[in-house]
């Protein structure tokens, strides 16, 4: 009889949290997604040295030096990110088509207890159009997120059952668990003008000023966390809470939430050097709005007397008050940046960032970066990067190449990231008249 109830048990469960790994197992930054490979091959240290499109996500005073291209177009330049940790893809993949042995299941077991649980994220930067025309900018963009948390327990009933890994009936608490995923598109409108230009061309020295004003529109939202689900094995029960807020993706306007930002930025140039800052979400009101969305107390209760479910959706005013605060904070944080660049010779650049974001909120990029990166140009229509950063807890590091064709800029990057975002990232992009 304890069989058949361990069973059941073990699918409810499988059902409820399945749903928090599946974004992590699924194939990131400035809220304008980069219009080029190039700043991620650099390990994104680009803040001094973006120019054309690159600058409306990194400084927009890049529009009004010199050396921007006159014209550049950039059409659906995409950033891919995925990571799973710390049982990881390449984990999954060595044991696709077996089944697991105890072995591979403590092991998996220890990792994730030492980790504190298991994490995953994905994430997409897509980029519809971005150009400019001499120092006015316009680009539009989404991006995707998604992230989910399962903490020692959950993973020992995904790996073991109720019984866990003794083999006997346990008390699980599954709380701490979440699930959240998100789109949204901005449109920014960038400036950038020269305030002091001295030199002759080629060799100028200079100071610009730039900005770019941003509406951005939520399109989609789902975020759940566990409140205090767990399995009692002594008398047996299950008890599940794990509430979630859904926009209402049947909504053809997929407008969940609007707002308007503001990036400042300014970049000096004399001889070979280069020093830029730029405050990304200066003021941004961004906020996503509860009346467009649905709550789902996600409540089921089943021992030997009673089996129940809540599931049935109700207007978000009524969720707990703690998921309406976690999607209050789902908004866009400032971020400041700064970052210098240097031509070694005439064909080798040197570039290095320090960067902050202040405050949680939607990730679009790691909390501190501090790198460097280079450019080497022994071909001037194949230019190859190389970039590293340390990152919040951890590194990363990228490399990428452009293939310069006339006016036509096909680039290619990747990296890869360890520490508070987790995984591997990839970049290509089209470009007309500047990378």
């Amino acid at each position: 009889m304890f069989q058949g109830k361990r069973c059941l048990i073990l699918s409810v469960s499988l059902l409820i949290l399945a749903p928090a790994l599946a974004p992590a197992l699924s194939p990131l930054g400035a809220q304008l997604t980069p219009g080029s490979a190039a700043a991620l091959g650099m390990g994104n240290n680009y803040t001094a040295l973006a120019r054309g499109v690159s600058a409306m996500s990194f400084n927009p005073a890049g529009l009004g030096m010199p050396d921007s291209p006159t014209f550049s177009l950039a059409l659906l330049p995409v950033v891919g990110h995925q990571g799973l940790q710390p049982v990881g893809l390449s984990d999954l993949v060595d044991v696709e088509g077996t089944l697991l042995s105890p072995a591979v299941k403590e092991d998996w077991l220890r990792r994730i207890g030492e980790a504190g649980g298991e994490t995953g994220a994905l994430g997409a930067d897509v980029t519809a159009l971005a150009f400019n025309g001499g120092p006015v900018g316009l680009q539009f963009s989404t991006l995707v997120r998604g992230g989910a948390a399962l903490n020692e327990d959950g993973a020992e009933v995904l790996l073991y059952g109720n019984a866990g890994r003794t083999g006997s009936p346990e008390n699980l608490n599954l709380q701490g668990s979440s699930l959240s995923g998100l789109a949204v598109s901005t449109v920014g409108v960038s400036l950038g003008l020269p305030l002091w230009v001295e030199g002759r061309a080629g060799a100028r020295n200079t100071l610009a000023l730039g900005g770019t004003l941003k509406y951005s529109v939520g399109h989609a939202l789902v975020h759940a966390r566990d409140l205090g689900s767990g399995i009692v094995s002594d008398p047996l029960e299950v008890s599940v809470t794990f509430p979630m807020i859904v926009s209402d993706t049947s909504d053809v306007e997929l407008d969940h939430g609007t707002g308007v930002g503001l990036d400042l930025g300014g970049l000096w140039k004399q001889g070979p050097w280069s020093v830029g800052v730029t405050v990304q979400n200066l003021v941004h009101s961004f906020e996503w709005d509860l009346e467009g969305m649905s709550y789902r107390p996600g409540e089921l209760l089943f021992n030997e007397e009673v089996s129940e479910s809540d599931f049935d959706a109700r207007p978000a005013d009524q969720a707990p008050e703690s998921l309406k605060d976690d999607v209050a904070d789902l908004t866009f944080k400032p971020r400041l940046a700064i970052g210098g660049a240097y031509d070694a010779t005439p064909n080798l650049t040197v570039t290095a960032d320090l960067a902050k974001r202040f405050g949680d909120g939607i990730q679009v990029g790691p909390e501190l970066h501090v790198g460097m990166g280079l450019e080497y140009r022994a071909l001037p229509w194949l230019p190859l990067r190389l970039g590293a950063a340390k990152i919040t807890d951890g590194f990363q590091f990228g490399g990428g190449v452009t293939l310069a064709l006339g006016p036509v800029y096909l680039g290619w990057a990747g990296a890869l990231q360890r520490g508070d975002l987790e995984g591997t990232l990839g970049s290509f992009s089209l470009s007309f008249g500047g990378f």
